[in-house]
């Protein structure tokens, strides 16, 4: 199984012996959104997930390729199937050309996976 960006990013750093302040730094010179010293830690931790464009620019200030991480290629396909990105007829487009096979995925998984199914719903109004 590949590792993935929360051990990558760490390994990367450590073996270059910088602190996750200094490689905020690099890839603040790279690019200003998304590389704050808390999104790093949260990364590193697992508690966020890296976009693109962060993965970009982290990999910039590291001097490697994006696509060493793995969630780089689920980040770009995201994008690329996005439909307010690309639109309707051109994400259906790319995803017929991805000639990625049907899956079979309930009602109950689609609930669980959706951020508002994570979120707690409110209480009855007062």
């Amino acid at each position: 199984m590949p590792k993935g960006i929360q051990k990558l990013l760490r390994e990367l750093r450590r073996d270059r012996g910088w602190s996750r302040e200094l490689l905020s730094h690099h890839a603040f010179g790279i690019d200003q959104h998304g590389t704050s010293v808390a999104l790093i830690a949260a990364i590193e931790r697992g508690e966020r997930h890296a976009s693109a464009r962060t993965m970009l620019a982290l990999a910039a200030a590291l001097d490697v390729s994006p696509e060493c991480f793995p969630e780089f290629r689920l980040a770009i396909a995201r994008i690329a199937l996005d439909e307010r990105v690309v639109g309707l007829d051109g994400a259906l487009g790319r995803l017929e050309a991805s000639e990625l096979e049907p899956i079979d995925i309930t009602k109950d998984q689609i609930r669980a996976g959706s951020r508002r199914a994570a979120a707690p719903s409110p209480g009855p109004p007062r």
